[in-house]
């Protein structure tokens, strides 16, 4: 009698698995509002850039590392692919700077802007600045 309970329960606890990991992979990113796009890093510099179809582009931001100062960049040019989960992520300016973020909702989203040790001068350190944003 034991072992059939526990044979049951077993059964169970496989359907409930297999039904949680069918509805994980049915999650879908939530629609991101087309257009600009307008932040604060943790810092409290500013942060823009422009969301269409399935990218996100044009970035402007400033991030302050202790040795190294402060870095204001904007790249018209650069390009990241959002994917399936609201994802995005790549170098700014590679070998120098990165940024990964998730849209949460159709429009906000959250993320992380990393300056990497490589900036070419003595004595930069990384640093790993978070950002929030919202369409403008």
């Amino acid at each position: 009698m034991n072992h059939r309970r526990l044979r049951s329960c077993l059964l169970l606890w496989a359907v409930f698995l297999t039904l949680g990991a069918a509805l994980a992979s049915a999650a879908v990113a939530p629609t991101v509002e087309q257009g600009g796009w307008k932040g604060k890093t943790a810092q409290g510099y500013l942060l823009y850039f422009g969301a269409r179809g399935e990218s996100v582009a044009n970035f402007r931001l400033t991030i302050r590392e202790a040795i190294c100062g402060k870095q204001s960049v904007h790249l018209p040019d650069t390009e990241l692919g959002i994917d399936e989960a609201g994802h995005f992520e790549g170098a700014l300016i590679p070998n120098r700077l990165e940024i990964n973020g998730t849209f949460l909702a159709p429009d906000r989203v959250k993320g992380t802007i990393v300056s990497l040790e490589t900036t070419g001068l003595p004595g930069c350190t990384r640093k790993a600045v978070q950002f929030s944003a919202h369409p403008k």
